[in-house]
Parts: C-alpha cells; sequence; structure tokens
C-alpha cells in the first residue's frame, strides 16, 4: 500500500501514564482523605470507565458524539466513582484533571521517537488521533518524542470519537488524501482498527502485551505488531 500519512492514537500507542493511572489517582486520593488501597482504586477505575464505554455503546451513534463539557462530565463521573467517600470531590476531580493535562503525568514508549523520526525522514506524515480533550496539546508541546506530528486530532474537538464513521471522516477530510492511503495504527481493536476500516482506511493494531509476530493474516483486513519498531518492518 501506498501510505501518505500515518495516523497513530495516543495512549498506549505512543505515550503512556507513569506513574500508572491507579498509581496517581490512588496517591492523589489519599491528598483528600481517601483511604481505599491500590488495588481498590485499580479496580474501581476500571470498572466507572468501563462503564462509559458500555453507555456510550448502548447509546449507538449518538453516544459517540462528544464535546469539552461531554468528555469533563465523563471525567468526573469516573473520580466521583472510584472516591464516592471524598468530601472534597470537586477539589480532588480538579487536581486529577490538571495531573493529567501535565506532560510530566506520560511517559513516551522508547520505540515511539526512533519510529516517528524513520517514517518522517522517509517522507511519510504524521498526525494524532485520540479520544482525548484540550489537554492533549500541552501534552504533545510538552514531549519532544510527540513534536513529529503535523497533525493532532482530537475527540472533543471534532465532535465525535472513536470509533465513530464521522471520526474518522474528519481525518480523511483534513487530510486532503485519499483514505487508503492513510494508515491509522493503535492498540485498540474496535476504536483504532474497526472504526478506520469503516471509512475505507487502512489500520494496523500494536499489541504490546500479547507479543505475537507481526503478521498480515489473510483473515483479517489489517496487520498487526508487537511494537513500532515491528511498524517500521511492516512499512518497508
Amino acid at each position: 500500500m501506498e501510505v501518505e500519512w500515518v495516523v497513530f492514537d495516543a495512549v498506549g500507542t505512543v505515550i503512556d501514564p507513569e506513574p500508572s493511572v491507579a498509581e496517581a489517582y490512588h496517591r492523589i486520593g489519599q491528598q483528600f482523605g481517601s483511604e481505599r488501597s491500590l488495588d481498590d482504586v485499580r479496580s474501581r477505575f476500571a470498572a466507572a470507565f468501563s462503564e462509559t464505554e458500555r453507555k456510550d455503546a448502548a447509546a449507538g451513534t449518538g453516544g459517540l458524539t462528544t464535546s469539552a463539557t461531554i468528555e469533563e462530565a465523563r471525567w468526573r463521573y469516573i473520580v466521583a466513582e472510584v472516591f464516592p467517600e471524598v468530601e472534597d470531590g470537586e477539589g480532588c476531580f480538579q487536581r486529577l484533571r490538571d495531573y493529567f493535562g501535565e506532560p510530566t503525568a506520560w511517559r513516551a514508549f522508547d520505540d515511539t521517537l526512533p519510529t516517528l523520526h524513520s517514517l518522517s525522514e522517509r517522507g511519510i506524515q504524521l498526525a494524532i488521533a485520540s479520544n482525548f480533550d484540550e489537554r492533549l496539546h500541552p501534552i504533545c508541546d510538552g514531549l519532544p518524542a510527540l513534536g513529529l506530528f503535523q497533525k493532532r486530532f482530537i475527540s472533543s474537538e471534532l465532535g465525535f470519537r472513536k470509533p465513530s464513521p464521522d471520526f474518522y471522516r474528519a481525518i480523511v477530510s483534513d487530510l486532503k488524501a485519499d483514505a487508503e492511503n492513510i494508515l491509522m495504527v493503535g492498540d485498540g481493536l474496535q476504536n483504532d482498527v474497526e472504526g478506520a476500516l469503516a471509512v475505507k482506511m487502512n489500520a494496523v493494531l500494536v499489541d504490546r502485551k500479547i507479543g505475537r509476530s507481526s503478521v498480515v493474516d489473510q483473515d483479517v483486513p489489517y496487520g498487526i505488531v508487537r511494537s513500532l519498531t515491528e511498524l517500521q518492518g511492516l512499512l518497508s
């Protein structure tokens, strides 16, 4: 395939929180009087986050429309579910919101910068596309590895969340390229891969945990790589 643009998902693909989300919630929750264990915080966060995803899915296409206000409400709900006992729930929410908007809360994977640099040197244009909000801008500005992205597509600004076809149509329209010449790379099968394929973009799934070799399976219309380093080989 001829690739003009490679569009990367953000969290879990090119960046990850450090320390983990659960550890950050646990520490900040303690500052507001929470006595929950780290394991409890982790399980409550996972349950609350999954519930927001379930509600989106149940609402169908309408559940995938979004805005800065909707995204803020989403995270306010999650924080309240993790720490229902905290008296200053709003203060806890704001502290967590501010924390995850700082570049220092995130790290770029070791293979991010080398991969982006290699693709850029080959004349491939780069973009980032995420179910996030305006906080992604300072994160990208503050992490040198993300400085090579020429475009940023953020759900709260586009008005749609992945895997909405409208999210991906907005990308195709903005990049002014044929959909088949745009490659979406992400760690989410539904959000990143199936969403992109629905509008005829190409897609590659990054599976860092399973450790499968890079393949282009005849039974699936996308590639699978264990790392962004393997992505370079898939595109060579």
